[in-house]
């Protein structure tokens, strides 16, 4: 249950540095956006923030400020086609471009299906899934345009492999994740673009704050566990990943102990 994951690493190649590549992150300004942003930041990558919080990205910037690594923010909604755009111009105009997109942001709906408003189910499925495409393309067609043999990373949910209960806008948005991280990764080979998509279960974020249903601790990752596995994918290494879903499991399988007996 740690962490699911599909980058399929019979592809990956030799292990790189990530050092001086620019990393786009959505979703960067809490939870495993904020976590992923620190743990590039060490590896020596180059950011660019997203979020619709300009004030928690101004906060992560101080976060980030002894790595001394380059980070610009910008404050972007990814469900607009204009202002996606928009961020990745300004990416290109700072940095030239990007190597590595992790799409993470997301938004959560626990409700019944009669109780799910039209305007909950479009804003989920909005932000889920066609906040990933909209990125994912634009993302695409920059890495095309200059030639980058880049990576799109995203954080999906095991939602996207299983139905769950009272969840169902949630996975249906993450069903849909699944297969369009699916199609384009066999699209994308022609240009050397790697397509990977995890799937974590709960992790301890903000995300639960707005649901009914909390987690109990022991069934939680949390976002910084996530945010190695990134890492780990990103710097394409056999090892580095493997070791990194062992570590996970490990914990997952220490918790479980830990609070039973207690």
């Amino acid at each position: 249950r740690a962490v699911r994951g599909e980058h399929h690493l019979r592809e990956a190649g030799q292990m790189i540095s990530l050092k001086n590549k620019v990393v786009l992150i959505t979703g960067a300004s809490s939870g495993i956006g904020k976590a992923t942003a620190i743990a590039f930041a060490q590896k020596g990558a180059h950011l660019v923030l997203v979020a619709r919080r300009r004030e928690k990205l101004k906060e992560l910037e101080t976060h980030l400020t002894p790595h001394k690594t380059r980070c610009l923010s910008l404050k972007a909604d990814v469900t607009k086609e204009e202002e996606v755009k928009n961020l990745f111009d300004e990416a290109e105009r700072v940095f030239g471009g990007i190597d590595i997109l992790i799409n993470n942001a997301g938004r959560g709906l626990e409700a019944e299906l009669c109780d799910i408003r039209h305007e909950e189910w479009l804003s989920v499925l909005n932000t889920n899934l066609t906040g990933v495409f909209l990125c994912t393309r634009e993302a695409v067609r920059q890495m095309v345009r200059k030639g980058i043999r880049g990576h799109i990373i995203t954080v999906s949910s095991t939602s996207g492999l299983f139905g769950v209960p009272t969840y169902s806008a949630y996975c249906a948005s993450k069903h849909g994740v699944t297969g369009f991280k699916r199609s384009i990764r066999w699209e994308l080979r022609k240009h050397r673009i790697k397509v990977s998509t995890i799937h974590p279960a709960n992790v301890e974020t903000e995300f639960f704050a707005t649901l009914k249903t909390t987690p109990r601790r022991r069934d939680m990752l949390t976002a910084k566990d996530i945010a190695g596995h990134l890492v780990a994918i990103a710097s394409r290494s056999i090892l580095t990943v493997i070791a990194v879903r062992l570590l996970l499991i490990f914990k997952r399988i220490y918790y479980v102990i830990h609070y039973a007996v207690r």
